[in-house]
This record gives structure tokens, sequence and C-alpha cells, in this order.
């Protein structure tokens, strides 16, 4: 199954969320990150039925999938 995944990722001192290569926020909380991220991947499951989840690339370099819709 093909997933879209919405990207939490290390942005300067803060944290940025990315649809694609598209920038949706920036420089924010990580937690607030997250949060956001959560809420969009289960708005574009609930509006389009696409399977999508969260990305969340840690400072050190390893990639974490913290949620998942669908």
């Amino acid at each position: 199954m093909e997933r879209t995944l919405i990207a939490v990722e290390p942005d300067g001192p803060g944290w940025q969320v990315r649809i694609d290569h598209y920038q949706v926020a920036r420089n924010v909380e990580r937690a607030i990150a997250i949060e956001c991220a959560i809420e969009m991947a289960r708005d574009c499951h609930a509006s389009i039925g696409v399977p999508t989840g969260v990305r969340v690339r840690m400072r050190c370099g390893d990639n974490v999938l913290v949620g998942a819709c669908g």
C-alpha cells in the first residue's frame, strides 16, 4: 500500500512541516509541528480517502513514523 507522508523535520532552531516538497509550517516547536501534521494527515484521509502518515526526521537523522491513517 502506498501512503502519503507528511514530514516533520528540523528547521534551524525549530521544526518544519512539509507535504511533498511544500512547506506548510516553519520554525515551530516540535510538539506543535507533530500535532499539526497528524491533524493534516487525518483530515486528508477523511476528505479524499488516501492512506496518510506522519514521518518525523529526528535531529540524529533517523526517520520515525508517528501516525498513520487508513
